[in-house]
């Protein structure tokens, strides 16, 4: 009881950035917002040094609260709409994107440099080399192409 007597604002700012790195090492965003708390109660507390450790701990545990459940609820009302990765799938990145033929697109079937790697590209018509082709979906290992004429 006598160490709670004595908090300084950097106790809390030392409690937050463990907790802050805790977060790193386990990204659950169970440590982010007591972590992110302790850092206000300990700016809270340079800025008002005469808050007693009660009122200390008793704000930090609010905030971390008010903190947890307002990025609940927020996250609800608000859903991400791309998948969080797509490390697997990674020709869905080129899907709606335009480039230029390097080779002949010969009875459907053609070959397409994008970035650093090779796609084997399906047409539903044969294309000649030059020409502008729109990524319109990915079959497999295959990216769907057709021609762009805008």
């Amino acid at each position: 009881m006598e160490f709670l007597a004595h908090l300084e604002y950097w106790h809390w700012l030392l409690l937050g950035s463990i907790f802050i790195i805790l977060e790193v090492f386990v990204p659950s965003a169970i440590f982010l917002w007591p972590g992110i708390a302790g850092l206000v109660v300990g700016i809270i507390a340079y800025l008002i040094s005469e808050l007693a450790w009660s009122h200390q701990i008793l704000l930090w545990a609010v905030l971390s609260l008010v903190l947890a459940f307002g990025w609940h609820f927020y996250r609800k009302k608000h859903p991400a709409t791309k998948p969080i990765s797509s490390m697997n799938r990674r020709g869905e990145q080129y899907v709606g994107r335009h480039f230029t033929l390097t080779k002949d697109i010969i009875n459907g079937v053609g070959e397409l440099h994008v970035d650093d790697t090779r796609w084997k590209i399906l047409s539903s018509k044969d294309l000649s080399t030059g020409i502008k082709v729109r990524v319109t979906a990915v079959e497999g290992t295959s990216l769907r192409v057709e021609e762009y004429l805008g």
